[in-house]
């Protein structure tokens, strides 16, 4: 097939060197680099993409990649041939990709040659339907870049069109891909191009579709070689006017994409810690989520869930609508304070809620073709997507103060929860799958005889509180009153029929017969993310999620492995969900596990730089580090929890634009002496926070920009047995009170934000524990420490872990103490009040064991 290939290609230059040599010219302009930049040696099997709201190139670092303009798959195979026109030699793009550089407005594939070297410069613009690459060439001799790709103008799954056909239009350039109503139709080309394949007018040619730009060596020194990119669903005049902008408004178009990005980085919510590399992952976290940004003509703009390869099929990862992950997403959208996106996507799904008042799960950005609520039976078959609408739109609420767009979505709320009350049978407040659909689970044994997982009653549980609330601020105190009145009843269901005493855990779900379903998963993370259990029965579950029976290096098992039914590969019973992980963590933050919470955080910031470049895989293996092989590269809900677990996590910031309020609970890592937030979003109103810590001294700077006056309520985690001789703000004493759980202490006081804010906290006798985080390879397995639970009284430290059989472990104790003795470990002192903890394993090689280290 090569031979063939090589062979046509030749013939095709021969053929084509007796044709005019008639170019345009586009000036070359110097490409932004900004801030956020990754790159690595080519990966030719890895995902990259770059994407706008109308339009995504998804390809592989090799440089084969694949064109969507919305809602068509334009076109796939694209690659890039080289002639070098003095020799007849053809070298395949694929042959001499060497390096990438990824950007989040653009994406460069450096060709390397020994007669030249060719950037292959991809951008999708923000808000127009097309797509540029731009060819930059050095060469020493005449080189002719063939493009070659294989049309397709097929609209998403499942829709369809019939009738394609192409040709080419030696006036302006390009292929012309359309159908037989002419109403659909893309645009393939160069300004700069001519032909170089034959095909039919009437239909697609069986071969790929050529363009070939010609470069002569002092000219390309100058100029770019443009290829475009565009399509619409109203005919070829709109899709031509696109093309003709990408040509006309280039350098504008490359710029505005530029800007875009440069003010989600700098004018949105920023963190800079002693941890850079949790620093970039913030970073390109928020770019991975506003990429799922997408505006489909048909239907409207909202987030889709990620991207990967369609292959052969017309799926895009799952570039398309989803509920759920909507809800999910919006929460790290809010805590960096891009409100404008979060409504869009709200609105999305409010447009689309069925008569009943159910909340849907997908909508293909195909449907515009097809029937696809009535058709099609994936629109509405989960359950958890009408309480999570109810929470999210009072998360959105709390966050930006949008009263506005609650009054306008009122009725659709009243109509989310009145279907939640129709699923409930047996009165006990609880959602039932066995009623409303799906949620924790999409497949496999434990959906047969589950009536209600414990993902969708929490869900719902909250869903009461939620709309408790929204309903008092809506006027509405009976219905108000009614839903507080479930939401008791509801928590008490929750916390007590999933909870199986013998074990001291919370059961997967409830059955049919009204029994728990007695298997150890992740699920139980979701009451705790809600803070709706107590502290004594939260500490059970999250010594289990802690420890490695359940927590891999890269994040949390789906199921235990002692599970007849676990599967490391298995979607539902065994992978590992960044997703799953995220709410973990952010439990363990609720509930007082730092020192678990920040290796968790971790995990899910490495996952950034290990296959996509600046995005996380959809899940991975439960026994190997690596993306399965049927993970989406590019999973908005596997980013967003980056955001999430460091904003309201790691910082434990939260606010209220209504009642003017603002939560700044910190719990810092031992080892880190500052933490800066920035931009900070509570409605219109910006915050910044400055940390500082040494050794008896906690202070923070606060800077409010904000038109009224906010109450701040700080509490931040000074470490274990650590005693506050006073606290002053602005250089005057202020009363504060102490909250210890386990023996770590919290100093929690509140005060109005009047201006420029500085506050004193003076300590003594900390002890500060930090365990510096372990990041796996590809291919690794579980090897770290894990710290289950760590407990300070009676002047003794106590720290439950496991490791491996055969190994040493070491963390870092921060502390002025002296320390009289260790059991089942040796404390080396360093300087600055430091202390090495070295722990040893014995028993099997290579299996965990646990061990309690008393200090």
């Amino acid at each position: 097939m090569k031979l063939i290939t090589r062979l046509f290609l030749v013939f095709c230059f021969l053929l084509c060197s007796a044709f005019g040599d008639e170019k345009s010219s586009f000036e070359k302009f110097v490409l932004k680099s900004g801030e956020l930049h990754l790159g690595r040696a080519v990966q030719p099997g890895n995902y990259f993409d770059t994407v706008g709201q109308k339009s995504a190139v998804l390809g592989r670092e090799n440089g084969q990649s694949e064109i969507w303009i919305y809602p068509y798959k334009v076109l796939h195979n694209f690659q890039l041939y080289f002639l070098i026109e003095d020799e007849n030699e053809i070298v395949e793009g694929k042959d001499v990709a060497r390096w990438i550089d990824v950007y989040p407005h653009q994406t460069i594939i450096r060709y390397v040659h020994s007669s030249f070297q060719v950037e292959e410069i991809f951008f999708a613009p923000l808000r127009d339907a097309g797509v540029v690459i731009l060819l930059s060439v050095e060469s020493v001799k005449p080189l002719s870049v063939v493009a070659s790709f294989t049309p397709d103008l097929k609209p998403m799954w499942p829709a369809g069109l019939g009738g394609q056909y192409s040709y080419w239009d030696n006036q302006k350039k390009y292929f012309v891909i359309s159908e037989g109503t002419r109403r659909n139709v893309a645009l393939v080309g160069s300004p700069v191009g001519e032909r170089f394949s034959s095909g039919p007018a009437h239909a697609l040619p069986e071969g790929d579709m050529k363009i070939r730009i010609r470069a002569e060596p002092e000219a390309s020194k100058r100029t770019f070689f443009p290829i475009f990119v565009s399509a619409s669903h109203s005919g070829r005049r709109l899709a031509d006017d696109v093309y003709s902008r990408l040509g006309k408004d280039l350098e504008k178009l490359y710029l505005e994409k530029f800007h875009h990005t440069d003010r989600l980085l700098n004018e949105h919510l920023s963190v800079q810690t002693p941890n850079s590399l949790l620093n970039q992952a913030f970073q390109w976290a928020k770019v991975s989520v506003d990429e799922a940004f997408v505006c489909n003509p048909q239907l409207g703009c909202g987030l889709v869930a990620g991207y990967g390869l369609s292959g052969r099929s017309e799926r895009p990862g799952f570039a398309w609508y989803f509920g759920g992950d909507t809800f999910f997403n919006s929460w790290a959208i809010n805590s960096y304070g891009d409100f404008n996106v979060t409504r869009q996507g709200l609105a999305l799904i409010r447009k689309n809620q069925r008569e009943d008042g159910k909340i849907m799960h997908e909508l293909s950005q195909g449907a515009g073709f097809i029937p696809w609520f009535e058709d099609y039976p994936y629109g509405f078959y989960h359950a958890d997507t009408s309480p999570y609408y109810i929470v999210s739109l009072y998360d959105y609420l709390s966050w930006s103060g949008d009263m506005i767009f609650i009054r306008n979505s009122w009725d659709s709320l009243k109509k989310a929860y009145q279907y939640m009350l129709t699923t409930d049978t047996d009165g006990d407040g609880l959602m039932e799958n066995s009623v409303a659909g799906l949620a924790a689970l999409e497949l496999g044994a434990f959906l047969k005889n589950t009536k209600s997982d414990i993902y969708l009653a929490a869900l719902s549980t909250e869903a009461h509180r939620a709309f408790a609330e929204l309903a008092l601020l809506m006027k509405e105190e009976s219905l108000s009153r009614k839903a507080r009145k479930t939401y008791d009843k509801a928590l008490r269901a929750l916390r007590d029929r999933f909870w199986i005493e013998n074990e001291k855990r919370y059961a997967h779900a409830i059955t049919t017969e009204n029994k728990p379903l007695n298997e150890k998963t992740a699920w139980p993370f979701m009451p705790l993310f809600f803070k709706h259990l107590s502290q004594e029965r939260a500490d059970h579950v999250l010594d289990l999620f802690a420890s490695s029976e359940m927590s891999t290096d890269w994040g949390v098992r789906s199921l235990s492995p002692e599970s007849s039914y676990y599967d490391p590969q298995n979607y539902n019973y065994g992978t590992v969900w960044p997703f799953l992980t995220g709410y973990t963590c952010l439990a363990e933050y609720n509930y007082g596990r730092s020192l678990s919470g920040y290796s968790h955080l971790m995990s899910l910031a490495h996952n950034t730089f290990i296959d996509a470049l600046g995005n996380c895989p959809e899940l991975f293996s439960g026994e190997f580090f690596t993306p399965l092989e049927t993970s989406v590269p590019h999973q908005a809900f596997s980013s967003s929890p980056v955001v999430t677990c460091l904003v309201r996590g790691l910082f434990g910031l939260r606010g209220s634009v209504l009642k003017r309020e603002i939560e700044f609970r910190p719990s810092l890592p031992g080892n880190w002496d500052r933490a800066e937030v920035r931009n900070f979003r509570l409605g219109n109103d910006v915050f910044h926070f400055n940390v500082q810590r040494s050794e008896g001294r906690f202070a923070v700077q606060v800077e409010p920009q904000a038109r009224e006056i906010y109450r701040l309520h700080l509490s931040p985690s000074l470490g274990f047995g650590t005693r506050v001789k006073s606290v002053k703000v602005n250089g005057e004493d202020t009363e504060f009170s102490l909250e210890e759980n386990k023996g770590e202490v919290r100093c929690v006081f509140s005060l109005d934000l009047r201006g420029k804010t500085n506050i004193e906290i003076a300590t003594e006798m900390s002890i500060l524990l930090d365990l510096s985080p372990h990041l796996p390879r590809i291919g690794d397995q579980t090897t770290g420490l894990k710290i289950i639970r760590v407990l300070y009284e009676n002047d003794q430290l106590r720290i439950l872990v496991e490791g491996l059989g055969g190994r040493e472990y070491t963390m870092d104790m921060i502390t002025t103490r002296t320390v009289a003795s260790a059991d089942e470990a040796e404390v080396e002192s360093t300087e600055d009040s430091g202390k090495k903890i070295k722990i040893s394993f014995d028993g099997q090689k290579e299996v965990y064991s646990r061990k309690e280290i008393i200090i």
